[in-house]
């Protein structure tokens, strides 16, 4: 079929059969011949095999090298698909033919094999918790018999460890439910504590515009600033006035205030006001005096 294609036309026994399935007959047809044919070869060949000891000797070591023992990721690996196999880890410990302090330092040393062991653990446990929950309500039968022969047998039913199973499921419901009631109860607290914070926030009338923004700025501060910036300016050439200090004398009338040198002015005395000069009775709030000249 293969070398004619369309052309060929298998005999009528074998119309509809498949080239696949055409193979597979003509292998059955011809197992026994070549199960014989494989046989007396394999007879053969035990014949004329020298025996081990004179293999050892005459021929010596093999030139082939010998395969270093298997090591490495290959081997954990071997190890994690017999630990999902058998019931414990010693188990598959010897079944990879490796000791269990050498597990230990794997678990140790290589992170991801220990999360990938630890997963096999948890699920083995899972499936255990199950089998035990499946087999705690099974009754156990107890055969009596006499002379040899069964005359009954007893049916225990043994309910404490479905007792045992159903109460640890209620205490774990319990605290669950305690502990979602605990987190909506302080939910509530908070959402609480945040309408208190923001009823103090208005009663106090806190803004919550920046503080920049929110102060505006003071009418007689402007008013003060617009009148100092409105002065004249004092040359740089003329002096400060000089403060002099006066005698009271009986003679005079009471309140007079005689100039230094028995009346007559002093060399050091001021000189007479001159206009724009600012007269010291007259001072305002401010204490600058009356700026309007004599």
């Amino acid at each position: 079929m293969r070398i004619h294609g369309k052309n060929f036309h298998p005999p009528a026994h074998m119309r509809g059969m498949s080239l696949a399935q055409l193979e597979a007959k003509a292998r059955e047809e011809t197992r026994e011949q070549r199960e014989a044919q494989e046989a007396r070869e394999s007879a053969a060949r035990i014949e004329n095999a020298p025996k081990a000891i004179e293999r050892a000797l005459l021929d010596g070591p093999s030139s082939k090298r010998a395969l270093p023992p298997q090591r490495g990721w290959r081997l954990r690996v071997r190890y994690l698909n017999q630990a999902r196999r058998c019931n414990t880890l010693r188990e598959a410990a010897a079944r990879v033919g490796i000791d269990e302090s050498t597990a230990r330092r794997w678990r140790i040393k290589y992170p991801k094999f220990a999360e990938r062991l630890a997963t096999i653990v948890e699920e083995r446990h899972r499936q255990n918790a199950d089998d035990l929950k499946l087999r705690a309500g099974e009754p156990r039968t107890r055969p009596f018999f006499f002379r040899g022969k069964q005359i009954g047998e007893q049916v225990i039913h043994d309910d404490r460890a479905l007792m045992f199973l159903l109460k640890l499921e209620d205490g774990q419901r319990a605290r669950a439910e305690a502990r979602a009631e605990r987190q909506e109860q302080r939910a509530h607290e908070i959402r609480l504590k945040k309408m208190e914070i923001e009823a103090r926030r208005e009663a106090k009338g806190i803004s919550k515009t920046p503080a920049f923004a929110a102060h505006e700025e003071d009418a007689a501060a402007a008013e003060y600033a617009s009148w100092i910036n409105g002065l004249v300016s004092v040359p740089s050439d003329i002096a400060p006035p000089r403060v002099v200090e006066a005698r009271m004398t009986p003679s005079g009338p009471a309140g007079h205030l005689p100039r230094d040198g028995g009346g007559e002015e002093s060399a050091e005395s001021p000189g007479p006001l001159l206009d724009g000069d600012f007269r010291a009775s007259d001072a305002d709030e401010f204490g600058l005096g009356d700026t309007r000249p004599r």
